[in-house]
């Protein structure tokens, strides 16, 4: 069959286009995993660099111990030599980008395992007993010391989290006796309203001076547990059992995939399409392998599998698999 001129045009442009593409499109995409802040002593910039690299290297490995391992000390001693960009923050805080590319190589290289992007978004739960009569339930409407507390740690192991908030019809008095009294099972069943995969559950009682014993469970995504500690103590926890349960080797090793996309009819869509998988935090560099009448077929180099990939697609909803019988990666676009 003759191919128009009016497709032999939009084919060239096509190409032209993606040969721009091949050259530029790589998804550097540290966002939250590679970024941090820390707070910049009176030992200066070089030292909150290593304790930047610190918390990147146990937010990606889920590992605790991550930055004394022998594989991954020497990124915290030369932590300097992995900053792309730093920015002052408030109350003394710096905000580090590390190159994610190098992060992840040592890792792979070090044979440790790795934890992406994706995280379970866990609802907290946390009554406090400040002494004194203060008994109140932590909110996202209340900026608590508490609260800050907890955020902190839940920042340095990547681990997203959502309060309880009056603005949803919650019953805080009585969502306050639920946690004091262990009503777990009440508590786990708000997850699915707030978009959670699971909850957080602490009674804490001050003990003086901004310290507080909180006894702590959990419910969900990666089973429950149960402990007794400090304010961070539970978000440690909590992520210990989501990295046990999600990071694997396989998870930061580079793979070349050839992905087919249909629905690609015209330049904008390509274009749309494009940005869209260069946004994708598993997508690490992007080309085009073949350009068809409907559809462009993609070159992607993906950190992990196939099976990374389309869990981030699904939670994006921008593409939609299309099981043609073969196990080739073919999705349909979704304008």
């Amino acid at each position: 069959m003759a191919v128009s001129p009016i497709r032999r045009r939009l084919a060239s442009s096509w190409i032209a286009l993606c040969l721009f593409a091949a050259v530029g499109a790589s998804a550097d995409s540290l966002g939250n995993l590679y970024e941090t802040t820390v707070p910049v002593g009176t030992a200066g910039e070089a030292a909150a660099f290593r304790t930047g690299m610190s918390d990147v290297l146990v937010r990606v490995t889920g590992r605790r111990d991550a930055p004394a391992l022998a594989g991954l000390a020497p990124l915290v001693s030369d932590a300097s030599r992995y900053v792309i960009s730093y920015r002052r923050a408030t109350g003394g805080n710096l905000t580090v980008a590390f190159d994610g590319d190098a992060v992840e190589r040592a890792v792979a290289a070090a044979g440790l395992p790795f934890w992406g992007e994706q995280r379970p978004l866990t609802l907290v739960w946390m009554a406090v007993d400040r002494g004194g009569g203060q008994r109140g339930l932590v909110t996202a409407e209340a900026a608590s010391s508490e609260r800050r507390v907890v955020e902190q740690a839940a920042m340095q192991r990547g681990l997203p989290l959502v309060w309880p908030s009056a603005a949803g019809d919650e019953n805080l008095r009585g969502r306050f006796e639920q946690v004091w009294s262990g009503d777990v099972a009440s508590l786990a069943a708000a997850a699915g309203r707030y978009g959670a995969e699971g909850v957080l559950i602490g009674r804490a009682v001050s003990t003086g001076r901004g310290q507080y014993t909180v006894d702590w469970s959990s419910q969900g995504a990666g089973g429950s547990l149960t402990l007794r500690g400090g304010l961070e103590d539970g978000v440690h926890a909590i992520a210990d059992r989501y990295a046990s349960r999600y990071a694997s080797t396989s998870a930061g090793q580079r793979n070349e995939l050839l992905v087919t996309i249909a629905g690609v009819t015209t330049l904008a869509r390509y274009a749309d399409v494009t940005r869209y998988l260069e946004s994708l935090g598993v997508v690490r560099e992007l080309s085009v392998h073949e350009v068809q009448p409907e559809a462009v077929v993609f070159r992607l180099t993906v950190r992990g599998d196939l099976g990374a990939l389309q869990r981030e697609v699904a939670a994006g909803g921008r593409l939609a698999r299309a099981d043609d019988g073969s196990g080739a990666a073919v999705f349909t676009y979704r304008p």
